[in-house]
């Protein structure tokens, strides 16, 4: 028998025992509230991120140009996440986003539930997040939302209680979380805002390090997750301490993606958009996002065929069927054993 003929039976056989199936059943989307790229991915030595880094990394895929075409605020920031389309909502939380949410989404088409879904938050303004003003979805295909009580709001380590809290109690399927401190440090005005501002940035590090952990060591998450860690916005480039405009620093964000779908030490720096999550997440979770604007992150969600070595760098050939797109195989690059 040739040899191409074994790969095409060894490749039918594959799909019928569902080798490649999508495993991930939850997915959460974490939010580090107003970091910079430059002292995330784009800090050389890591520093500030060094779990993300050297833990995390490794096991998924980052995303080196990934860019804000909306406003880099806050509240239009989230609701671009969660909508897949460009919110100009305004800033204060008085508006919900005008198309529907991923939780909305969720909800009609699988018909799960209020706490299937989950808002959890270190900022008020952002219980917008839970449902949109679209007129074919809106509240009765909402999230639930909890909130850090108005002195805890921007601390980090209640929001991670109150993660920790809903898992406990409900095990939602899909979730978004805003740790809201590296913001809140970065508008500070005083001299130690830049130390605090770092330092708040640390502090998420370990908080998702810890989130990845936890996840793992549930029986019902584990090997059934997909994270998403982003940012809403970035930071002015010659200013840390604001945002607003379409300064590199306010557009240019971080993206990595773990989970039981995607490819394990991928750097894709092809330009990709805040948007591009929503519809994503739709088909890690299978379901449809028709209002969505953002593109397929592909590489977020690609099983893996073989690798071959050439020198210490890894070329990777992949298998996907995503929805709705026609291409099946896509070359990857994997980073360089021992780099930083």
């Amino acid at each position: 028998m040739r040899k191409e003929t074994l790969l095409v039976i060894l490749f039918l056989f594959c799909i019928s025992s569902n080798l490649f199936a999508q495993r991930t059943e939850n997915v959460f989307i974490v939010v580090i509230d107003g970091a910079r790229y430059t002292e995330t991915f784009g800090d050389q030595t890591h520093k500030y991120i060094p779990k993300m880094w050297n833990d995390m990394r490794p096991m998924g895929t980052i995303y080196t140009s990934f860019y804000i075409d909306g406003q880099t605020m806050t509240s239009p920031g989230h609701a671009s996440i969660l909508t897949g389309t460009w919110q100009d909502i305004g800033e204060d939380g008085s508006k919900r986003p005008d198309q529907p949410t991923l939780f909305e989404y969720f909800r009609k088409q699988h018909n799960t539930s209020l706490t299937d879904n989950f808002v959890i938050l270190g900022k008020t303004k952002l219980s917008i997040l839970s449902y949109s003003n679209h007129g074919e979805y809106g509240s009765r295909y909402g999230a639930s939302v909890k909130i850090s009580p108005d002195q805890y709001q921007y601390d980090d380590d209640k929001t991670f209680n109150n993660i920790k809290d809903v898992i406990t109690t409900h095990h939602p399927r899909l979730v978004i979380a805003n740790f809201s401190e590296t913001d809140i440090k970065g508008h500070q005005v005083h001299m130690g805002a830049w130390n605090n501002y770092v330092s708040a940035i640390k502090k998420a590090d370990n908080l998702i390090s810890e989130l990845w952990t936890l996840i793992q060591s549930d029986s019902i998450y584990r090997d059934k997750t997909t994270l998403f860690v982003t940012n809403d916005h970035g930071r002015h480039t010659k200013n840390f301490r604001d945002h607003g405009d379409n300064c590199e620093g306010c557009r240019h964000i971080m993206l990595l993606v773990v989970g039981p779908d995607t490819p394990k030490g991928v750097v894709d720096s092809e330009t990709r958009k805040q948007v591009d999550i929503a519809p994503t997440v739709g088909q890690l979770l299978k379901f449809n996002t028709p209002y969505c604007t953002g593109s397929l992150l592909n590489t977020a969600i690609i099983s893996k065929i073989f690798e071959r070595s050439i020198g210490n760098v890894k070329h990777a050939r992949n298998f996907n069927l995503p929805q709705n797109y026609p291409k099946p195989f896509y070359a990857v690059t994997t980073e360089p054993t021992g780099g930083n």
